[in-house]
């Protein structure tokens, strides 16, 4: 693989009620990569993980087209990446894992409350997407986005990352990783992420200071920096 720190090869995976739009700053600064919306934005969401990782890899063309690639995720994206290099290796070259875990528990009160349509559950997920310093207007362009996408795909997303569990299997992935996360991640706490460094063989974990869950968002300069330098290294590896 080559012009790997331009993007080439590298597919965004956004997280549970989110769209390819929290990848904003990235996509600007690898212009050859891909940000896609997972399955369910529009029309009926697949059931779990795996339904949701078999639907993108038929809308991109990989189940026929085997490829590999750099599979980048953010929290349910960073499952679906986890079930994507555990179920076909092949296709995945690399990891970036995002805020993400071995394991997405949902709190049931949050569960509850979604599937009764209540929009202070809906507000109170969004509230916890951010770190407590993190900018008013972020976190108002942030819920903006929560608020457009169907319950019914809030819901679909909330339980397939609650029923993921890859905390027996997560060893054997052999792929290069990145496990990134924000010191002030509420959803994903920063233990997640080191449970899935010490697992991982010879990945890498760079914590962000002072940013939340959304870290891609939150401190854009220092999420593209990590995630430049991973890429930096896998090309020259590649090039070897």
């Amino acid at each position: 693989m080559t012009a790997l720190v331009d993007g080439q090869g590298l597919l965004f995976l956004h997280g549970a009620g989110g769209s390819r739009l929290v990848w904003q700053h990235q996509v600007l600064a690898f212009p050859r990569a891909q940000a896609a919306d997972l399955p369910g934005r529009a029309g009926d969401p697949p059931e779990g993980v795996d339904g949701y990782l078999e639907a993108l890899r038929a809308s991109l063309g990989v189940a026929r087209h085997g490829r590999g690639g750099v599979v980048a995720g953010h929290s349910l994206g960073g499952a679906m990446a986890l079930r994507w290099a555990l179920r076909y290796p092949e296709e995945v070259f690399a990891l970036i894992l995002v805020g993400t875990g071995a394991r997405l528990r949902v709190t049931p009160a949050l569960l509850e409350g979604i599937r009764n349509g209540r929009a202070e559950a809906v507000e109170a997920f969004g509230a916890m997407w951010f770190a407590p310093q993190a900018p008013a207007r972020l976190e108002e362009k942030a819920l903006a986005l929560l608020r457009s996408v169907p319950l019914a795909t809030l819901l679909a997303d909330l339980e397939a990352a609650d029923r993921f569990d890859v905390m027996e299997e997560v060893g054997r992935i052999r792929q290069p990783t990145l496990v990134l996360c924000g010191s002030d991640d509420r959803l994903t706490p920063v233990r997640y992420s080191r449970y899935l460094h010490e697992q991982i063989p010879g990945s890498e974990l760079v914590i962000v200071e002072g940013a939340g869950h959304m870290v891609m968002l939150e401190q854009p300069k220092a999420t593209n920096a990590a995630i430049r330098t991973f890429l930096r290294r896998l090309d020259r590896e590649a090039r070897r």
